[in-house]
């Protein structure tokens, strides 16, 4: 007989169940694999490069445990992590992803993710399943999983911000996308990009050439074998693309350095670049200068020596701020902008990190400061649309403006970075993930518009090689008064180089032994457009003009873009018609006059002038076509300049107008015959019209 009976009720009640309880999470447990002492060093050695970042290598080791266990939704949700942090196709990704959720049926609430015996996948497969479908355009879905993940998700989930992130850029995309800015977005195509990453675009100031990184093969084998062990690509090279009327293929530029080369900057003439060299470990700046049109062996650059070794760094045109991409330390906010100010003496300020909105709690990098002065950077902050974004900003009153995000479809849902746009500011550069079967980098060009353009495009680039040697030159603003040394040597030559801008005047002093030996000054006009000025300015010789003044004006394209506006045909017919002119008659004449308005704009329908053209030719009746062109010539401008501008007007019109014609299948001298042009000067503007050019267009009588 028991001496305790209750305690022995007691502990047979407790034991039947904790008996039940056992049962109970036996069958509520994941399925659980067996694995043999291989296969769990194979999972060790996938986690640990999971772990560690080596993305690349740990989808390898991954993608063997997904072949022995392919129902294992966990195994399968570590390798799509893999393969889509190491870039690999978004359709794949998505597959994989898919398939994970699928197959786990359930998900683990809980963290833990590296256990090798469990069969389901964590829920944080839901946040990485809503940003592919994010980059997919498949918003409805993408909200869906986020809606699920916070609901299923224990609360202090690490992801859990992400997915905040996730539901922000989600937002701003849909916005962006409905409000699509007016500019065109071209992939640059074989010439520039490969099936490699292709990043980093660089331009010179006047965009006669791009420098970009690739990690392609070399055309020459020289860096066979070479591959970045984390990533199995080739280590990224600096190529260089010259332009003329397009962009030419690109070439490799040898400037030593083994590990991975990425361009930072370019000077605005090209005759120094800046690259970051990074081999695993450190990334330092170096830079190589031209010499006799070939690169030299880059050097570490201590143009700053305060200045940490890694991060990239720009210069302002003028070469009196710095703006550098450095990692916070403490890796509370990624890779923040710091400035750096030229001082009085040359020396650069210690580096302060830039107060105010430009900085965020996330990353801001690749900096670019355009022609301008404008600063453009990537950031992946709660704006963007997903990823990487280009932003602008401006500095005024003492302070960066607030950054702007410079809308869809320059920025997309994937990366875009490493923005850089022309001196002129009608086009731009960008590295992007878009559109792209392997998810790679490739570099696109953008075209603006006026009303879409994103800088002041009313500059001057000086780029003059002096006839003259002179110890010093110095180009002085008289606006402001600052002064800025522009003389530069390359191969043994003097250069006059500098950027200007318009609605100001400048004054340039050469120096001789210490004394000013003979000095230039430069009126720009407000609405001057964009110059590149490469001719002589020496007024000591022979003058830029009469007073020793260069008077720069607005700008006359050679060959403006055809856009339909200006005076139509319908116009120049209701014209001959109050004439009393009778258009059926075969020797009536059209007549079109194009003002000072027409001329200094693109805005001259050339169109409607063929079409007059065409008809006449469908009538068998041979037309002619005379134009007739004046310039007006004041007190600073010689006969000679003023003929030659009225030449020029005569020669734009027929150039324009017989491409068109030649576009339609018509042959000049064939289908039709130019008279000789008759060029005017115009010195009197009371008595005769000045800056115009009219066309009459007869047919020959039968």
């Amino acid at each position: 007989m028991l001496k305790h009976p209750i305690l022995f009720v007691i502990i047979c009640f407790f034991t039947i169940v904790s008996s039940n309880n056992i049962q109970s999470q036996t069958r509520l447990k994941s399925p659980r694999h067996s694995l043999s002492h291989s296969d769990r060093l194979v999972f060790d050695q996938a986690s640990m490069l999971s772990e560690e970042g080596v993305y690349h290598e740990a989808a390898r080791v991954w993608k063997g445990l997904v072949d022995d266990y392919p129902d294992c939704g966990n195994y399968r949700y570590h390798y799509a992590v893999c393969l889509l942090k190491s870039g690999a196709p978004i359709t794949s990704v998505n597959h994989e992803l898919t398939n994970a959720i699928s197959m786990s049926g359930s998900l683990i609430s809980g963290s833990g993710e590296f256990n090798e015996d469990i069969c389901e996948a964590p829920v944080d497969v839901l946040v990485y399943a809503s940003q592919v479908k994010m980059l997919l355009l498949e918003f409805e879905e993408a909200l869906s999983l986020l809606s699920q993940f916070n609901v299923e998700a224990k609360k202090w989930n690490p992801l859990r911000r992400t997915a905040d992130l996730l539901l922000t850029n989600i937002e701003m995309a849909q916005n962006l996308i409905a409000r699509p800015i007016d500019v065109q977005v071209r992939n640059m195509g074989p010439l520039i990009n490969t099936e490699f990453d292709d990043t980093h675009p660089v331009i010179r100031a006047d965009e006669k050439q791009l420098f970009f990184s690739s990690q392609r093969a070399r055309s020459n084998g020289s860096n066979h074998g070479s591959f970045d062990p984390n990533t199995k690509d080739h280590y990224a090279d600096i190529y260089m693309s010259e332009r003329d009327s397009a962009w030419g293929k690109a070439e490799w530029v040898n400037i030593g350095l083994k590990k991975h080369k990425f361009a930072l900057a370019i000077s605005p003439f090209g005759e120094n670049l800046a690259v970051a060299h990074v081999d695993g470990w450190d990334e330092l700046v170096f830079h190589s200068n031209k010499r006799k049109d070939k690169w030299q062996q880059a050097v570490s650059s201590s143009v700053i020596p305060d200045a940490p070794s890694e991060g990239v760094i720009v210069f302002s045109p003028n070469n009196s701020v710095a703006i550098m991409s450095i990692a916070d330390r403490k890796g509370r906010t990624g890779f923040d902008l710091y400035q750096y100010t030229k001082l009085s003496d040359g020396s650069w300020s210690s580096p302060e990190r830039i107060e105010g909105p430009i900085n965020s709690d996330r990353n801001e990098m690749s900096p670019f400061i355009s022609a301008d002065g404008t600063l453009f950077f990537a950031s992946n902050r709660q704006t963007s649309m997903g990823g990487y974004d280009c932003y602008r900003s401006v500095f005024e009153n003492g302070e960066w403006s607030d950054p702007v995000n410079l809308g869809f479809p320059i920025n997309t849902v994937d990366d875009d970075r490493y923005f850089a746009i022309s001196a002129e500011g009608t086009r731009a550069y960008i590295a992007s993930r878009r559109n792209r079967p392997l998810n790679d980098y490739d570099i696109f060009e953008i075209t603006f518009t006026d009303s879409s353009q994103l800088v002041n495009g009313n500059i001057m680039l000086l780029d003059v090689l002096l006839e003259v040697n002179f110890d010093r030159i110095t180009l002085t603003s008289l606006q402001s008064g600052n002064t800025d040394d522009v003389m530069v040597f390359e191969d043994n030559e003097q250069f006059l180089r500098a950027i200007i801008y318009g609605g100001q005047s400048y004054r340039i002093d050469y120096y001789k032994e210490g004394a000013i030996v003979m000095a230039d000054t430069l009126e720009i006009a407000t609405d001057a457009g964009y110059h590149l000025y490469t001719n002589p300015i020496d007024s000591f010789d022979g003058g830029i003009s009469g007073d020793g003044t260069l008077r720069v004006e607005k700008y006359i394209e050679p060959e403006p873009v055809l856009i339909d506006s200006a005076m139509s045909l319908e116009d120049s017919l209701e014209l001959l018609s109050l004439s009393g002119q009778a258009p059926e008659e075969d020797i009536w004449i059209s007549f079109f006059k194009l003002m000072s308005l027409q001329i200094h704009t693109p805005n001259i329908d050339i169109s409607s002038m063929a079409d007059e053209v065409v008809r006449r030719i469908n009538e068998e009746s041979h037309p002619q076509l005379f134009i007739s062109s004046s310039a007006f010539r004041n007190e600073t401008t010689s006969f000679e300049d003023a003929n030659t501008l009225s030449g020029k007007r005569s020669a734009n019109v027929f150039i324009r107008l017989k491409k068109i014609l030649s576009s339609r299948g018509y042959k000049n001298k064939v289908d039709y015959t130019f008279s000789p042009f008759e060029i005017n000067v115009v010195t009197d503007p009371d008595e005769d019209t000045p800056d115009y050019v009219t066309i009459h267009i007869t047919s020959r009588p039968q």
